[in-house]
């Protein structure tokens, strides 16, 4: 049977714009501009030629027949879901997207622990470059590096980020101490922009010229490239800890500054509903603890 829809996306804005009464917040769950929201929301109205919210100055205020759409909208949107949730492979098994560093370098060494304790949930890691974004629907949680400009409600902020230099402890053997042993040093950029050497050293009154060294994809790569010897990496203390807590890494200027940036959990709201999916994310937030203590240890 032929069935003349408007558009899914259109469908999509609107539902969530009804349900916070805001264009600014439906686009900050969706992960898109507000501009692109009131888009789809006024191709919906010119497609079913009606308004659907009243806008004044006092913000929107849905229509009558934007509240009867809304009201199906969702029971629409619930039965799709509904339908498709038993293909959904493996109900008791949590997706976490999560960036590779934080990964290799705090995720994974803590998991075994996790499944020691909860052998009947599965958490299946998925490292990606990109952050997890709103309208992401392969994982459960995310692992996010940024300002926070998630909602309130879809966020919580794991640690603050601290950073300072490391190297090899044989590295600098033979020079002097201090500043000028990083002035002659090959500086590792974990991300070609550089802009780690650059905040450290504005922050940390140290003069550098950050325009040389070698140039990484990842934190992890530099921290490893750090570890054989190959010069200096500028790392975030909590990701960096177990290498220096085993004598991997040294600090050869124990000068650890703020960058302004944050880790977050970050989830979909309606993950919120799902066992599995909260035992996981009260497990991370219990164990991120030992990392803000050492932030604050940095900090002090």
């Amino acid at each position: 049977m032929s069935r003349r829809l408007p558009s899914l996306n259109a469908l999509r804005c609107f539902e969530i714009v009804a349900a916070q009464l805001s264009i600014k917040k439906a686009a900050l769950i969706l992960n898109v501009s507000e501009s692109a929201v009131s888009r789809q929301v006024k191709i919906l109205e010119d497609q079913l030629g009606a308004p659907l919210f009243i806008r004044s100055h006092n913000g929107l205020e849905i229509t009558d027949e934007g509240r009867r759409l809304a009201l199906s909208v969702k029971e629409a949107f619930d039965h799709i879901a509904n339908a498709i949730d038993p293909f959904r492979n493996e109900r008791n098994a949590v997706t976490i997207k999560v960036l590779p560093t934080f990964a290799l370098r705090w995720l994974l060494p803590r998991l075994r622990t996790f499944q020691e304790r909860h052998p009947l949930i599965k958490v299946n890691v998925h490292t990606r470059l990109n952050d997890m974004t709103l309208n992401d629907n392969d994982a459960d949680l995310g692992i996010r590096y940024g300002i926070g400009n998630w909602p309130q409600d879809c966020a919580t902020e794991l640690y603050q980020e601290w950073i300072l230099p490391v190297c090899a402890p044989d590295y600098l053997a033979g020079h002097a101490d201090g500043e000028t042993d990083l002035a002659g040093a090959t500086l590792l950029h974990p991300l070609p922009d550089r802009q780690d050497w650059v905040t450290w050293s504005e922050k940390s009154g140290t003069g550098l010229d950050a325009r040389g060294g070698l140039d990484f994809d990842a934190l992890d790569m530099a921290l490893s490239a750090a570890e054989c010897g190959l010069g200096v990496a500028m790392t975030d203390v909590v990701l960096a800890h177990q290498a220096i807590q085993s004598g991997r890494l040294v600090t050869p200027m124990r000068k650890a500054v703020p960058t302004g940036f944050s880790y977050y959990l970050v989830r979909p709201p309606e993950m919120r509903r799902r066992r599995e999916v909260v035992v996981v994310e009260d497990w991370i937030c219990s164990e991120i603890e030992g990392a803000r203590e050492l932030v604050r240890r940095y900090a002090s």
